[in-house]
């Protein structure tokens, strides 16, 4: 693990710090207001509980846990309350319907989904729920690609993902959530893999990556991304808000892995590399 570490040994941004800075979506300097990642919409309250990871002697440990969800000081009210208003239900909807699917598919022994859940979606509002969440990972996001910020403040209709992005989604059952962003994995043992992500959310019943869109990485020496079988949402965006419900077998035709976090499960063959004045990481347990 390398990157520079902080005198108190926190890796990167304090997310419960109060005060004024640069605002992840607007790019304004404001006071910065609780930003819920996923939506509160989606269970993400309540007794959820999350910690900031640390690096403290040179080893990676995790804070103190605390209740009330995943949430980062990372927005101004006006670009919180512009994903509250707008897309946030959408985005609970959505992940309930999966829930309550999966439940079902538990109890009734449905056959497994093929190639993605019957459920529906509202697939702009969605998408950009993730987003402006994601924006409130890291100020930097928006210095990399300000045309997407400027569209997502300003709720344009139709959003083109710009060069060098791509949004990726797929199912994740697992009870324990992270919340990350600006992060590198190498996978050493066993056989060989990368993670690039730019921003991640993971919060069952859904993992989603903004991650680097070409495959100029992969070689012989890196393998292949960990991300290479996760469906691509962009055109989720191109959907206004006016699109309410289209059915998720439409929308992912090649079908959706079901995945848990992969620096988690081949924790010990990966290393992991991260900028510390960049990257903010929360991991946490939603409640049985």
């Amino acid at each position: 693990m390398s990157g520079k570490r902080r005198p108190e040994g926190t890796l990167g941004l304090d997310p419960w710090g109060k005060g004024s800075r640069i605002c992840g979506l607007c790019g304004e300097y404001r006071k910065m207001t609780r930003a819920h990642v996923p939506p509160q919409a989606a269970g993400n309250t309540g007794n959820v509980t999350s910690a900031t990871v640390r690096v403290y002697n040179e080893e990676r440990t995790t804070g103190r846990p605390k209740t009330g969800g995943m949430w980062l000081r990372g927005l101004c009210q006006d670009c919180n309350g512009l994903a509250g208003e707008n897309y946030d239900a959408a985005y609970g909807d959505f992940a309930t319907r999966l829930t309550a699917y999966f439940g079902a598919r538990r109890h009734l022994l449905l056959p497994a989904a093929e190639p993605a859940p019957p459920v529906s979606v509202a697939p702009g509002r969605v998408a950009r729920s993730v987003l402006v969440g994601m924006f409130a990972t890291t100020p930097h996001l928006r210095k990399m690609f300000p045309g997407l910020a400027h569209d997502l403040q300003h709720r344009r209709p139709h959003i083109t993902m710009p060069d060098g992005a791509t949004l990726r989604m797929a199912l994740y059952p697992s009870r324990s959530t992270r919340l990350a962003s600006m992060a590198y994995g190498l996978r050493i043992l066993t056989h060989r893999q990368y993670y690039n992500i730019f921003s991640e959310i993971y919060f069952r019943p859904l993992a989603w990556t903004l991650s680097p869109s070409d495959n100029r990485l992969e070689s012989a020496e890196l393998g292949e991304s960990v991300l290479s079988s996760w469906p691509v949402v962009d055109q989720w965006l191109q959907y206004g808000d006016d699109v309410t419900a289209l059915d998720l077998r439409d929308l992912c035709r090649r079908g959706i892995p079901t995945v848990g976090h992969p620096l988690h499960e081949g924790r010990g063959e990966w290393i992991e590399t991260f900028q510390n004045d960049t990257a903010a990481f929360l991991e946490g347990k939603i409640p049985a």
